[in-house]
């Protein structure tokens, strides 16, 4: 608003307001900048409610491999809040043919396994309509579909589903164009692509931008099976862990992709895995290297001026941390007290689907608090005088990046779930998580704005 524009500040306040709180999240928070008295008028009558948008970690959502077809998600909860999510997921109609597995998340929303959209946190879902075949013309007919959800409450209440073609193990040159030797990803590529807003299935083609992938079918089925494949949506566009470890960033605004080397360069080998993530600065990739001294490294894909380059944040030994905490394990010295007199030293709640109300009340504080992760370490990674012998080592799992916070949560020896700041090497201990093997996992952020979009 400028200086001499007086013909705002003749609107009365309700007509005002009521005017603002039809903004996005977004918007209205831009809408504060404007001038001191919207900026009170906001504030004083709580039109922002940035507790209700997905900013605080609830816990950690994650299935076993032994129970993907059957049993529900389970849930590893921060105690701190008093809004109980029911990781059961019982109240959703099932199809038959099809179970309860998640398939991927974005902020808040879940999708499930028979495309049926889902908010834990308000157990409000829906059905998507099954999406055509693929036509013809692209040679996709004979590919299996990885399925991501992009959804964004600061910008607007609808969402978007994406089957994002992979290759088969394999292939039969009479049900596609596609041979063994073709070039993957091909350009253009086709998407098949869901809009809650048109409830309708589209078919949308991206082509390549800037250097090819320098691979073929031939060489991504060899590495098909070897490691999940994530799939990450930052700000308008998709990052595909693609086979060969290379990144696939798909714009969605323009219709173009660019393949981007992994941070080693090329394909892992032996024991090494790769994580793709996000968290408060944009798209991470952590990498784990399964040898003696457990190295943990964490990187972040710098987008400037369109460089697409990898910044390695963290480089650690994570032996003495591991063999601290088997030796911890050993003398079960974690703490198992829930009624801790620091709130944020109580361990983490293990939810299943039948949880009783009474098991998990004594750990419901607060309404949405965010845990503190800058209390209660167990060891800072910095101090390398630590003495540690590699027969108490345990292996370290990857559980998933804090969205906000340079946090990388890891399970240690199939027990223990702890947090790991990268950016002062600190470790925290969240408490026990016994499974016998997690498949799935992702830090959980609830959204509880408004309505799910959807048509039934």
């Amino acid at each position: 608003m400028e200086a001499g524009d007086e013909s705002m500040a003749r609107v009365p306040d309700d007509i005002l307001a009521c005017v603002l709180c039809h903004l996005a999240p977004r918007s209205l928070a831009a809408s504060r900048c404007v001038c001191k008295g919207w900026r009170d008028l906001i504030d004083g009558r709580r039109l922002l409610r940035t507790d209700l948008l997905p900013l605080s970690i609830y816990g950690i959502f994650f299935m076993e491999i032994d129970v993907l077809c059957g049993d529900p998600p389970r849930l590893f909860a921060n105690p701190l809040t008093s809004r109980r999510i029911d990781p059961n997921l019982g109240y959703v109609e099932q199809e038959e043919g099809y179970d309860l597995r998640i398939k991927n998340h974005c902020n808040g929303l879940l999708l499930l396994s028979g495309h049926v959209v889902l908010n834990p946190a308000t157990k409000q879902w829906v059905r998507l309509p099954p999406p055509p075949p693929p036509c013809a013309a692209t040679g996709m007919e004979a590919f299996y579909n990885d399925v991501c959800l992009a959804f964004d409450p600061t910008v607007s209440p609808d969402y978007e589903v994406f089957l994002i073609p992979n290759i088969p193990c394999n292939l039969d040159p009479t049900t596609t164009m596609f041979t063994v030797d073709s070039e993957w990803p091909p350009s253009p590529y086709a998407i098949q692509v869901f809009s809650s807003r048109t409830w309708t299935w589209e078919e949308r083609s991206f082509l390549r931008k800037g250097e090819a992938a320098a691979a073929t079918i031939a060489d991504m089925q060899q590495y098909r099976d070897f490691q999940r494949r994530y799939i990450v949506y930052w700000k308008g566009a998709l990052y595909v862990h693609c086979p060969n470890d290379s990144i696939m960033r798909i714009t969605l605004s323009d219709g173009v992709y660019q393949v981007i080397k992994s941070p080693t360069g090329g394909r892992l080998e032996g024991s090494t895995h790769l994580y793709l993530g996000k968290s408060n600065k944009g798209v991470y990739c952590a990498l784990i290297y399964g040898n003696v001294q457990h190295q943990l490294q964490v990187w972040l894909l710098d987008e400037s001026y369109g460089s697409m380059e990898w910044e390695l944040m963290n480089d650690i030994n994570f032996a003495p941390v591991t063999a601290k905490i088997s030796l911890l394990e050993h003398k079960d010295a974690f703490p198992n007290n829930r009624k801790h007199k620091d709130r944020n030293l109580r361990p983490w709640i293990f939810l299943r689907g039948n949880s009783r109300d009474e098991d998990v009340k004594e750990g419901l504080v607060e309404d949405n608090a965010e845990w503190d992760f800058t209390k209660g370490f167990i060891h800072e990674t910095q101090d390398l005088k630590v003495n540690w012998d590699h027969t108490h080592c345990v292996e370290a799992y990857f559980l998933g990046f804090h969205p906000y916070k340079e946090i990388v949560f890891l399970w240690m020896s199939k027990k223990t779930a702890v947090a790991y700041d990268f950016s002062s090497s600190k470790v925290q201990c969240l408490g026990n998580l016994n499974a016998h093997w997690i498949g799935v996992s992702f830090a959980y952020t609830p959204c509880w704005t408004g309505e799910l979009s959807g048509k039934n």
